[in-house]
């Protein structure tokens, strides 16, 4: 009869838990010096077509590819697009990547649309 009582009681237990939603765990508050490395953001998914935002920020070139028309800058915040600092990706036009070097510090612009993240311009600070 304990068995029963018992075996009752858990599964009145199971059930009544069935209903509740969890509970997320707390954030963890990292800074974005111990954030890892975004790479090119194009992949994240986006809804539908977007107008395009501009933004302007400023950086250390961490990383220059002109083959895959791409550069790397570990930037600070950029407030115009939403962006925290961070290290990033970016896709940019051989003019832009000419004059480009690995441990530059650049002020640049940047276009963001349609989940491509382009370098409009680079200047040296």
């Amino acid at each position: 009869m304990n068995h029963a009582l018992i075996l009752s009681a858990v599964a009145a237990l199971g059930l009544s838990a069935c209903g509740q939603p969890e509970t997320a765990p707390a954030a963890d508050p990292t800074s974005a010096s111990e954030m890892p490395m975004a790479s090119n953001m194009s992949g994240m998914p986006m809804e539908g077509r977007q107008a395009a935002m501009m933004g302007a920020g400023s950086g250390v070139i961490t990383a220059v590819d002109a083959s895959a028309g791409t550069v790397t800058i570990d930037h600070g915040a950029i407030p115009a697009v939403d962006w925290p600092a961070m290290a990033m990706t970016f896709t940019a036009p051989a003019a832009v990547l000419a004059d480009a070097r690995v441990g530059d510090r650049v002020a640049f612009e940047v276009s963001v649309h349609d989940g491509v993240n382009e370098v409009t311009a680079l200047r040296p600070q």
